[in-house]
């Protein structure tokens, strides 16, 4: 199974999740590690896009991550299947409960979760200290630069 993340250069081929532990996210408090990604290089690409803020992003790279194949390893969530309010702005309690539920249950690798910026496309949420994710590669594919035309000067 593929997934994909932009990430900065420096932090592209982490595979501990610190970011998240640092700082925390939609699925995740701080002190929780995961590895958030995109399931298509696009909504990987919309992601960091809209967590950007006004000045875009530079030092950036498409990383491949090549998780295994094992479908028992992932847990698949529809919109119908998340408690309601996971996806409120700017962040959701609901969905960061959830996530941290996922992650200490340590049963899957993976939890592909609709995006909050387009629901119809997938993210991945990766437990980093899941046994399997030993068998994940994770390649730097090519820089990335976001369209100049995407600043809106």
């Amino acid at each position: 199974m593929l997934a994909w993340r932009i990430a900065k250069k420096k932090y592209a081929l982490d595979r501990t999740g610190i970011g998240a532990r640092t700082y925390g996210g939609r699925w995740n408090t701080p002190g929780v590690a995961v590895i958030y990604a995109g399931m298509t290089p696009e909504i990987s690409a919309m992601e960091t896009l809209v967590h950007a803020g006004d000045i875009l992003p530079v030092d950036l790279v498409l990383v491949r991550i090549d998780l295994p194949d094992d479908e028992r390893l992932y847990c698949r969530c529809l919109v119908a299947d998340l408690p309601s309010g996971w996806d409120n702005l700017p962040g959701s309690t609901v969905a960061v409960e959830y996530g941290n539920a996922f992650i200490n249950a340590g049963t899957h690798l993976g939890m592909i979760v609709p995006s909050v910026v387009m629901p119809e496309a997938s993210n991945i949420i990766i437990n980093p200290n899941h046994a399997t994710f030993s068998n994940a590669g994770m390649t730097v594919i090519r820089p990335f630069e976001f369209d100049s035309r995407l600043r809106g000067d």
